[in-house]
């Protein structure tokens, strides 16, 4: 059987690491050891995590000074010894039966390299607030099934589905996702260790709501909202000016460059066919908000590549998921008289 670690970082945990502490020695399968890596907490933490050392494999590490959320769970990660790691925030509340769905997925999954799985989310009370994980982050029955069709890739490409805490992967990860970036402020270690795991179209999911995840006003991630701006009028439409039109863009297109660049850093030496793949998506999605930013200044310039990317299915491969059947058509008419 693989062994499992979990990765917990705490700082200043006191409210709720006794809580979470008890889900994780109330696991049917309990882990191989749990390794704690605290950001230099002020209160009682320490005294919580001690009165678990009984019923619990812990490896308690205090850090000399603070390492922020993505360092602190590098550390954390770099320091189990499992063949399974689990990530693991100190708010949260730990179905029983977590830990054994996750070593029986990769078991009969031998070829995923990371999983992730949904999550109740709860008050800050403990009390359900009627919506998963999932819903929020907008992975409904479509997206799904997309993901089983084989589009995780591109999926991940409009943003994030998962967070630390619902997901555990294999240590063979670590050769390709160490150390983590700290230049994209986009990308946390969760994000990350996702992306990289869906390069190699090893990243499967778990179709279960396996943690209660806590929201509350101290936690420094929680759930992401969606992204959008103020919707603008026509007359706003046409009144503003054209950097103002284009920023989006141009910031899309360098965070896809930006991301990019990391990924082909740690992945520089690897020769995969699905890496291949999924460098040429990146690749294609960088054209497309690159050329939208440099459209020419004279609107009738713009009607032939504005048609292409149109022709070409960009507009539709590249929309808002929630968007209506009008949408690609009416972001290309914008690009060419806004």
């Amino acid at each position: 059987m693989k062994t499992l670690s979990i990765a917990l970082c705490t700082y200043n945990g006191g409210k709720f690491l006794r809580e979470q502490l008890q889900s994780l020695a109330n696991q049917t399968l309990l882990p191989f050891e749990i390794v704690i890596t605290d950001d230099c907490s002020t209160d009682n933490t320490e005294q919580i995590v001690e009165e678990f050392k009984d019923v619990l494999r812990i490896r308690f590490y205090k850090n000399p000074s603070p390492l922020r959320v993505n360092k602190n769970f590098e550390k954390a990660i770099s320091l189990c010894k499992g063949d399974i790691i689990v990530p693991c925030d100190q708010d949260d509340i730990w179905h029983p039966e977590k830990l054994s769905t996750i070593c029986r997925y990769f078991k009969n999954n031998p070829t995923q390299l990371t999983v992730f799985s949904d999550a109740i989310l709860i008050d800050e009370s403990g009390n359900s607030l009627g919506k998963t994980f999932w819903s929020v982050v907008r992975f409904h029955a479509l997206q799904i099934q997309q993901w089983k069709n084989g589009y995780a890739f591109d999926l991940l490409l409009h943003g994030n589905r998962t967070a630390g805490c619902m997901m555990a992967f294999r240590k063979e990860l670590l050769e390709y996702t160490l150390p983590f970036p700290t230049h994209i402020p986009e990308m946390i270690h969760d994000g990350w260790l996702t992306i990289m795991s869906a390069m190699f179209n090893r990243l499967g999911m778990i179709e279960e709501t396996l943690i209660s995840y806590r929201q509350h006003q101290f936690q420094q991630i929680g759930t992401r909202p969606k992204e959008g701006g103020k919707v603008l009028s026509l007359k706003e439409r046409f009144s503003r000016s054209r950097a103002e039109k284009i920023a989006p863009f141009v910031v899309k297109r360098d965070y896809f460059c930006t991301l990019k660049e990391a990924i082909s850093e740690h992945l520089k030496n690897v020769n995969d066919e699905a890496v291949k793949q999924n460098f040429a998506k990146i690749s294609k999605i960088i054209k497309f908000y690159e050329t939208r930013a440099s459209l020419p200044a004279f609107r009738l310039a713009r009607i032939f590549p504005v048609l292409v990317m149109l022709f070409k299915g960009m507009y539709h491969t590249y929309k808002d998921q929630e968007a209506d059947l009008k949408a690609p058509y009416l972001a290309a008419i914008g690009d060419i008289l806004e």
